[in-house]
């Protein structure tokens, strides 16, 4: 049977850690595009008075405003596309070193255009209204409806009778709140998601470009999660899960999503364990954080299990954490039961449907 070493989860998963670092540097470069949007605003409506305009001469202003702002959210695209194509030559030889460290094989190395394919042709596998889309229409979408956004909070205030003081203060928030409740303040958090999903996109498309130009020695891949209490209930049950190579659902599987994928070698390299380890991050009893060192074969549920009954709890709920400690099901099976075929978290009434003797068993 296929087997992933040890020692390419642990190097996977200390990466992952660089890429969340490299995410949050991508996302202050796209903050130089809010600032633009700022100026459009500031410029635009400067010393006018939108009580005293006619609806025509107001679509005049609107439309072009929102001119300005095509412009803005085009150069977020292109930069993140350019920025995509960076990041996964990088991952492409992050990748090829990895596996170089485990194996000694003479690796087929993707081009420059099977990259490119891999990023812009490959669907984003995200949960929500963005699933199934390619990542520069993703990209042209998120900041398209940035645009509309301000464009509608302008026409809205309008015609509620709003002054332009009023309606600039919707834009950009109010110092009294440290501009979080503006508009500007929920596009720069939408760009940070949107800019924090085409990275991990960028990053693991890279890696499996990898993967598909040497199947003769990658037979499968093998989903990794962050083991903490902010990991989704998608990549809870995902971790440990294998999929072939060129199939199956892939990081990111929502936005800010922190998973990762690694290779599943083929069977003669079975023999290659090095007792290698993963981080995990949890509560103890007295609510302090505890990071601690598992093995790199521990899946979520098998490291949930083991922690304390509240820090279950606060992680999946007080039934969910009763059903994981009390219900006489492995890890394993308790994990197969949180997620639907098409990878939709169950309710506790489907999994009760599915394994009545655990809900007894637990006494819920």
């Amino acid at each position: 049977m296929p087997e992933s070493p040890e020692e390419l989860t642990e190097i996977a998963t200390r990466h992952q850690v660089y890429l969340e670092g490299l995410k949050t540097h991508e996302t202050k470069k796209a903050e130089k595009f809010l600032n633009e949007i700022n100026k459009i605003v500031s410029i635009k409506l400067a010393g006018k008075d939108l009580t005293d305009y006619s609806r025509i001469r107001l679509n005049k202003l609107l439309k072009s405003i929102r001119a300005d702002l095509k412009i803005v959210s085009g150069e977020y695209a292109a930069m993140m596309a350019k920025e995509s194509i960076d990041i996964a030559k990088y991952e492409r030889s992050f990748e090829l070193k990895s596996l170089g460290q485990v194996v000694a094989y003479d690796f087929v190395v993707p081009t420059a255009s099977q990259l490119r394919t891999a990023i812009f042709e490959n669907p984003l596998t995200i949960s929500g209204a963005d699933n199934g889309k390619m990542l520069k229409p993703f990209l042209r979408d998120v900041s398209n409806r940035s645009a509309e956004q301000i464009a509608g909070i302008i026409q809205a205030g309008y015609y509620e009778g709003q002054t332009t003081p009023q309606i600039i203060k919707n834009i950009k928030g109010t110092r009294g709140a440290r501009y979080t409740d503006g508009a500007l303040f929920r596009i720069n958090r939408a760009l940070g998601v949107a800019t924090r999903t085409a990275v991990q996109h960028a990053a693991v498309q890279a890696r499996e470009q990898v993967w598909q130009n040497n199947k003769d020695i990658v037979k499968k891949v093998r989903w990794v999660s962050t083991l903490d209490g902010r990991t989704s209930a998608v990549c809870r049950s995902l971790d440990g899960r294998e999929f072939p190579v060129d199939k199956g659902i892939r990081p990111p599987a929502h936005p800010n999503c922190r998973s990762t994928v690694v290779a599943v070698l083929d069977s003669r390299f079975d023999a290659l364990d090095r007792g290698a380890t993963r981080k995990a991050r949890s509560r103890n009893a007295q609510g302090e954080s505890v990071v601690q060192n598992v093995s790199a074969k521990e899946t979520y549920y098998s490291w949930l299990k083991r922690q304390p009954a509240a820090f279950q709890a606060s992680v999946i709920g007080e039934s969910r954490a009763k059903l994981l400690r009390n219900g006489g099901m492995s890890a394993d099976r308790f994990s197969e039961l949180q997620l639907s075929s098409n990878f939709k978290e169950m309710t506790l009434a489907d999994l009760n449907q599915l394994e009545p003797q655990a809900f007894q068993k637990a006494n819920i």
